[in-house]
């Protein structure tokens, strides 16, 4: 009983808790050996004399030997070579009847657990540089492959950092002790983690469940989880088997580990497979939902990995199918670094490599993307077959799709039909981190159901990723109309025909924004207060940036426009480019892809002093880029592509206690979107919440709870105004206040560390930044009371980043966050009548409310605008209510209230209209554009019948992507149709030539999005 509430009782217990696993317990003490040796020999060398019977004791110690003594050069490598030799085996010979005869030896019984011997030793003594005890090690016949470190959990100053830093110097003083470890843990009883011998403080995570399915609720992080969860004979040796994995590439090695959601989604998915094989009939293995950011290729290395080996299986054929180029070289790049655990992997390069690669006899591991599953092409461009032919008919085929949720559907036709038609009998299995469904192309449809899931809440709870904040500025865009029409005229003046019909054809509102947002106004306005931001935000939070921007021309003209300011860092700007038809000036920005890959190296690396980036389209998805901290969005995006796009700022990495998503452009309406999508298929967790919703809230908590550690009747915000000797009394005053009471002192250090993290995330909010010198204020109190305590052996990164913050820097131009200011909780339309605008008059900030009503009605203008072409305004109104939608322009009231007014009545008599002819909305636009040539051509029930027969045959041959220059076959297919339809119809020559090209601008605005808009 004198142990308790001592680190000796915590030892003690976690012993006991380990051996009611099973495991036995010798004291480190009593054992004897060889005073540096680690390796259990005598243990070790009875296990496999036990299990090899036929051996001669000579060849029982050169197995010893072999797996005792790991050839390479560091440590690291020596840990490898004992790791491959661990999972893998090796060979030892012997003599018999004058011949050698091969043995192939596994240190342990993968397949029988019972057959192993398990111990835990307590306080082992090594001689070393240094000679050292740990507090425990795991043994598996005699291999010491699992390192303890525990810290008191009832004092408050050692904690598991002090056990990090003691497991550091072990690896400097006892590395032989590393040679063979396969896992480290650390607690304070409060927080339990594990990780690798290799790896820094962020890469260490709890183990949060016992069974894989639920968290551990009320024992997060605790010893009594990991034990329970981890460490039961089979479940170790599983994770010593199958989920360490050392990556090699480039002559660097980083062994990884498995977390908690990683390992049991993946034991899920193999028994779903193995049953599934079984069962036969249903081809879908299911989908594994892990948030974007937390590992998913890793999570398929270790699956792949026992898939391979699965004897149920029979030498499988696994193909790792994506949608795009880049996101294929990137797992196929994480494969091969990770090819000492799945082996050797093959990279389709075009289709008729990937025909060979799956008619060959099974056992590959090929990378492909989707296109590649399409069919032969002859050089005039016209297809040379009608089906894919098939490949083969194995069962023991796995397509693995990453991102299952965007293309791998459609299998009554393209690319995921060609595929159901190369492998009949192929099984499905998913990955997805953004599962968001379109009508029937739904993931699990295609799939089958969620084998493990880990959101984007638990995510952050487990630190696997950091939080995501969403921050809008608005960046105004001043043009006339009269320089909008001007400038279009003289464009098309200066055209030629075919030019002209090119310009005539962009006029989407996705060219229109653009052109908007590339502005060279613009441009240099978001360049300034970019620029400002990030320069801001990197004075006290080490890391980068991504900018991302509609179109490679503005990419290159935000690059220029911030190259041109004062104190810019380095930065790129990554793109493809074209030689035929891209402007010479755009050549420094091409890049080919081992300079793209040249580029990210160099953004990983923290202390490289490229600091900002620039893409279009490229690294918003797959791009691993821990040290990037914010994402500077000038670009609409929506439904997965935003989930992804800002979740490259979501990875652990050192001191972030954030990612950050700054928009210029108005993307918060999509982001909430999406969330609401990715909630409703069962995520919890905001994906980006607003920093004014939350972050301003904490932060005013905060400062309250501050406040009230401090002498009353101070004016702690208004130092600057101090003389010299009232501003050394101030702070006396505090410290002394602070300091004659500890309770109250740590009370104040624990709020100060608070309110510093909050102000990181709202010093850029005006009704915040007014606060920034009492936060330094207190700050520097802080410093002054640091001093009466004793300097802790190893402090928290994210607490020295945030506590650290002295800013006497008020950001110039602050973020108004407009709907909020002007009592608007969310733009929608229907607030738009007339007794709201009643309401609205005499009120505060009129003119703010009646800019954002105005804003409002442009949007719904241009949504009606491009469902119905035929009552579309003229090119210059349509770009002004695409601008619109973005940004705050100036009208009078008068002009909001009377276009409110006539949008109102215009809605309701084309609703009314349209339920008296009896079509749906989509139908009433086409039968406006077909009954505009030359009046009417025929009664109406046979004109609304024509109407019902053309929109049925455009939807019968929709596609993804339709409206991209490269479908030209699939535009071509629905103009067959639609001109079949008419003819049916009695529909004469001359008309169907003009209808036709009515109907499909119709088609091409109204469905552009498809399969969404149908």
């Amino acid at each position: 009983m004198s142990h308790r509430g001592t680190e000796s009782q915590f030892e003690l217990t976690t012993i006991e808790r380990l051996e009611r696993l099973g495991y036995r317990w010798l004291a480190g003490p009593d054992i004897e050996r060889e005073p540096d040796e680690v390796i259990l020999r005598d243990v070790l060398r009875d296990s496999l004399a036990r299990r090899y019977p036929q051996l001669p004791p000579a060849a029982v110690d050169e197995a010893v030997a072999k797996i005792a003594r790991p050839d390479g050069v560091d440590t690291l490598r020596r840990n490898l070579d004992f790791h491959q030799r661990l999972v893998g085996g090796f060979e030892v010979f012997y003599e018999k009847a004058g011949k050698r005869v091969p043995v192939h030896i596994h240190p342990i019984e993968w397949e029988d657990p019972a057959a192993n011997e398990f111990l835990v030793v307590n306080q082992l003594p090594i001689h070393g540089a240094n000679d050292r005890r740990p507090d425990l090690v795991i043994y598996v016949n005699g291999l010491p492959l699992v390192v303890f470190e525990l810290k008191n959990p009832y004092s408050e100053k050692p904690t598991v950092d002090e056990a990090l830093n003691q497991v550091a110097h072990y690896t400097r003083h006892i590395l032989q002790l590393f040679e063979p470890n396969a896992l480290v843990v650390v607690s304070d009883g409060n927080e339990t983690l594990h990780g690798m011998w290799t790896a820094d403080r962020e890469w260490f995570a709890p183990w949060q469940s016992t069974d894989g399915m639920t968290v551990a609720s009320g024992t997060l992080g605790s010893m009594k989880v990991l034990l329970e969860g981890l460490f039961p004979k089979e479940r170790l040796l599983a994770y010593l088997r199958h989920f360490i994995v050392f990556e090699t590439a480039n002559e660097k090695i980083v062994k990884k580990g498995a977390k908690y959601y990683q390992f049991f989604a993946v034991l899920a998915a193999v028994e779903r497979t193995k049953a599934t094989f079984c069962a036969g009939g249903d081809k879908r293995l299911g989908v594994v939902w892990h948030t974007t950011g937390s590992g998913k290729s890793l999570t398929m290395v270790f699956l792949v990995g026992i898939l391979r080996r699965l004897p149920e299986l029979g030498n499988p054929t696994i193909v790792l199918q994506v949608d795009r180029t880049d996101l294929d070289d990137q797992l196929h790049d994480h494969f091969v670094a990770a090819r000492t655990l799945v082996g050797p992997v093959r990279h389709a390069e075009s289709r008729e490599e990937l025909r060979d690669l799956l008619a060959s006899g099974g056992g590959e591991v090929i990378f492909t993307t989707t296109e590649k599953f399409g069919l032969k092409i002859g050089p005039d461009g016209r297809p040379l077959e009608t089906e894919h032919p098939v490949l083969s008919t194995r069962e023991n085929v796995i397509v693995i799709a990453d991102e299952a949720h965007r293309s791998q559907y459609g299998f009554l036709s393209g690319y995921a039909r060609h595929l159901a038609d190369a492998l009949p009998n192929a099984k499905r299995l998913g990955f997805t981190g953004t599962p968001i469904s379109f009508g029937g192309a739904d993931t699990v449809e295609v799939f089958g159901n969620y084998i493990h899931t880990y959101d984007i809440r638990q995510s952050q709870q487990d630190r696997a990723t950091v939080p995501i904040w969403y921050a809008s500025r608005l960046a105004k865009l001043h043009l006339s109309t009269a320089d909008i029409d001007q400038g279009l005229a003289e464009v098309v003046a200066a055209a030629d025909p075919v030019r002209a019909t090119e310009l005539e054809r962009k006029k989407s509102r996705w060219a229109q924004l653009a052109a908007a947002a590339g502005a060279q106004e613009r441009v240099e306005a978001v360049a300034r207060d970019l620029l400002s931001h990030f320069l801001d935000r990197t004075r006290t939070l080490a890391g980068k940036a991504l900018v991302v921007c509609m179109t490679r021309a503005n990419c290159v003209r935000m690059y220029d426009a911030l190259r041109a300011l004062p104190d810019c860092p380095e930065i790129a700007v990554v793109m493809t480019g074209n030689l035929g038809t891209d402007p010479p000036e755009w050549a420094s920005h091409m890049t080919t892809k081992p300079q793209r890959d040249a580029i990210k190296e160099r953004m990983k690396d923290p202390s490289d002093p490229l600091a900002m980036v620039i893409v279009c389209d490229m690294w918003l998805t797959g791009t691993d880029i821990p040290c990037l901290h914010t994402l500077y969005v000038d670009k609409p995006m929506r439904g997965h592509n935003v989930i992804q796009a800002i979740s490259r700022v979501n990875r652990v990495f050192r001191d972030k206690p954030h990612g950050l998503v700054v928009d210029y452009i108005g993307i918060g309406e999509e982001l909430r979107d999406a969330t609401e999508t990715y909630t409703r298929g069962g995520g919890t967790g905001d994906p980006a919440p607003d920093i004014g919703e939350q972050a301003r809230g904490t932060f005013f908590a905060c400062l309250d709870d501050v406040r009230a550690c401090l002498p009353t009747g101070q004016k702690w915000g208004a130092w600057r105004k101090l003389s010299r000797i009232d501003f050394e009394d101030m702070h006396a005053l505090a410290y002394g206040h602070l300091t004659a009471d500890d309770t109250l002192r740590d009370r104040f250090l624990e709020a100060e560390m608070r309110l510093s993290t909050a102000f990181l995330l709202v010093k850029h909010l005006d009704d915040c930044r007014v606060f920034a010198d009492e936060v330094i204020c207190y700050q520097r109190i802080r410093g002054q009371v640091r001093k009466t305590l004793q300097p802790r052996a190893a402090t928290r990164d994210l607490d020295r980043a945030v506590r650290d913050l002295v800013d006497d820097h008020v950001e110039a131009e602050g973020v108004v966050d407009v709907f909020k200011l002007a009592g608007i909780d969310q733009p929608d339309i229907s607030i738009l009548d007339e007794k709201f605008i009643e309401t609205m008059r005499g009120r505060p900030l009129e003119n703010m409310r009646l800019k954002l009503l105005e804003r409002l009605l442009h949007d719904a203008i241009s949504v009606r605008e491009r469902r119905n072409l035929v009552k579309a305004r003229s090119f210059r109104e349509l770009l002004e209510a695409t601008l619109a939608k973005y940004h705050n322009r100036v009208i009078s009231a008068a002009e909001v209230v009377r276009e409110m007014i006539r949008m109102r009545r215009e809605i309701e008599v084309d609703t009314r209209r349209a339920e008296a002819l009896g079509l749906g909305e989509d139908e009433l636009a086409f039968y406006d554009a077909i009954a505009a040539v030359h009046g009417q051509v025929g009664e109406v029930p046979v004109l609304r019948d024509l109407v019902r027969d053309v929109v049925a045959a455009i939807k019968r041959n929709l596609k993804v992507d339709w409206t991209a220059p490269h479908r030209e076959d699939v535009r071509a297919a629905i103009r067959v149709a639609v001109k079949r339809t008419l003819r049916r119809r009695d529909v004469s020559a001359a008309d169907i030539d003009v209808i036709l090209g009515r109907v499909m601008a119709q088609a091409e605005a109204l469905y552009a999005d498809w399969p969404a808009a149908a």
